[in-house]
């Protein structure tokens, strides 16, 4: 990973966990009772959707190999969220990139493809809305990025984005952080994009 990667990857993890700040900060968290991961993770890395990697990290904090456990944690993200270039086609766009892998990492593929294809929708380029980031939105895409203007395409995702957080039946729990994570990525993206 060179250093901009590094950094779009801790700061996903500061955002699933705003005491991790580097290595020394890292370790295994309690999750809420409303939360539908599992029981404990380290970043966002949760023992009920990722078991082994939860697992693997969790034996390298416990044997005292933090900087190791960091290190794996950045590397998960950035493979975990990859799909994201695949969908952008370079790494031009890095405020847009980072927007969606932050939202990825949190919400996954469907949801990310489904803000993206809002966005897009919104900005002009009509795409259907199903999650599903194919040939006909990745050309939507790239169109509209040659296009220029990343900030006003960042602000539609951000819309988009807070919209999805209102929708979701779990917004009455976890609402406000939702929003103000989605508007910290924002700011981080348009510094990327600056």
């Amino acid at each position: 990973m060179n250093a901009t990667e590094k950094k779009m990857s801790a700061m996903i993890l500061l955002f699933e966990d705003d005491r991790a700040t580097g290595a020394e900060s890292l370790c295994v968290r309690k999750l809420p009772a409303a939360d539908t991961g599992g029981k404990f993770e380290i970043c966002g890395i949760c023992d009920g959707i990722e078991p082994a990697v939860f697992a693997a990290i969790k034996a390298l904090l416990d044997a005292g190999r933090k900087v190791e456990a960091w290190d794996a944690c950045l590397q998960y993200v950035w493979d975990n969220t990859k799909a994201v270039v695949g969908w952008i086609g370079s790494a031009e766009h890095p405020g847009i990139e980072f927007f969606l892998r932050d939202h990825y990492f949190n919400s996954g593929s469907r949801n990310t493809g489904r803000i993206l294809q809002r966005a897009l929708c919104n900005d002009g380029f009509p795409v259907d809305v199903d999650g599903v980031v194919g040939a006909g939105s990745r050309k939507a895409l790239a169109d509209r990025l040659a296009r220029g203007g990343d900030l006003l395409f960042l602000d539609h995702l951000r819309k988009e984005r807070e919209a999805f957080y209102r929708s979701c039946k779990q917004f009455p729990i976890f609402g406000k952080g939702w929003l103000n994570r989605s508007q910290k990525a924002f700011d981080f993206a348009r510094m990327l994009s600056a």
